[in-house]
């Protein structure tokens, strides 16, 4: 579907484009919004990559539309008829951003549930790290995970111990939403094809950037779990996040045996 643009200062102005993936985000994403709002200005952009039904889609961009009626902030919508998983909705916001923003200097993603604080959504924005790949880290020792049931701490907490290792990638957050992207890092992700379009996709950005000889880095971040809406993170998505994990080990030792 052709991207939709409303634009509150002129496309050359933007620099910064903040890419939301969301499904079904009627409650969280639209107070999300509005509590960015207040920081955003005429060089920034927000993406919103929406996979909610057809005949729902015109409710969700109005209410987000609502919520930064106020905003200096440009808003842009990726819409496609049908989920193509988080992954996919960012790749598309990606898409949408580099072909639409010729001054473009980075990419923010995050989550559209409110699990991101606005303040630490900020903070990657303006943090004065120079690296390609800059991660809200759950991980680090001044870090917080508030409100996750047990059984949600103990699968992101394998996953992250596991993968950074396999993979020899120094980072201790690798599937964390929060994070900022530089022109070569999503020249690096876009150049290949994907491989996941779940939420393991952001262990694949990871591998593509850090394979470029990138940097990459981290900050702490509190992670807050959803206090509106239901997660779309079901049995299937993480069930295949384990699918998807193996197709990234057998990716990463053919690349290096090559």
């Amino acid at each position: 579907m052709k991207p939709s643009l409303s634009a509150a200062g002129s496309k050359n102005s933007i620099t910064c484009a903040i890419v939301i993936p969301s499904y079904n985000e009627f409650l969280a994403l639209p107070h999300l919004l509005e509590k960015l709002a207040p920081n955003l200005d005429v060089f920034d952009v927000v993406i919103i990559c929406d996979d909610t039904k057809e005949s729902k889609k015109y409710l969700i961009t109005e209410q987000c539309r609502q919520a930064l009626r106020n905003s200096k902030a440009s808003l842009a919508f990726s819409m496609a008829t049908t989920k193509s998983g988080r992954g996919g909705a960012v790749r598309r916001g990606m898409e949408l951003a580099m072909g639409e923003y010729e001054n473009l200097e980075m990419i923010i993603e995050c989550d559209a549930d409110g699990s991101h604080r606005p303040v630490d959504i900020m903070e990657l924005r303006r943090h004065s790290s120079q690296a390609d790949l800059l991660i809200g880290s759950r991980y680090l020792p001044n870090s917080r995970i508030v409100g996750w049931p047990i059984s949600r701490k103990l699968f992101s907490w394998v996953l992250n111990m596991t993968i950074p290792r396999i993979l020899k990638i120094d980072l201790t957050d690798i599937t964390n939403g929060l994070r900022r992207y530089s022109l070569p890092a999503i020249h690096a992700v876009l150049a290949a094809p994907a491989q996941n379009t779940g939420f393991i996709y952001l262990a694949e950005q990871a591998i593509l950037i850090t394979n470029k000889n990138l940097i990459t880095e981290e900050i702490p971040t509190e992670f807050i779990n959803r206090q509106e809406g239901k997660s779309t993170v079901g049995w299937n998505e993480i069930t295949g996040s384990f699918f998807g994990i193996l197709k990234l080990l057998i990716k990463r030792s053919r690349n290096v045996t090559d």
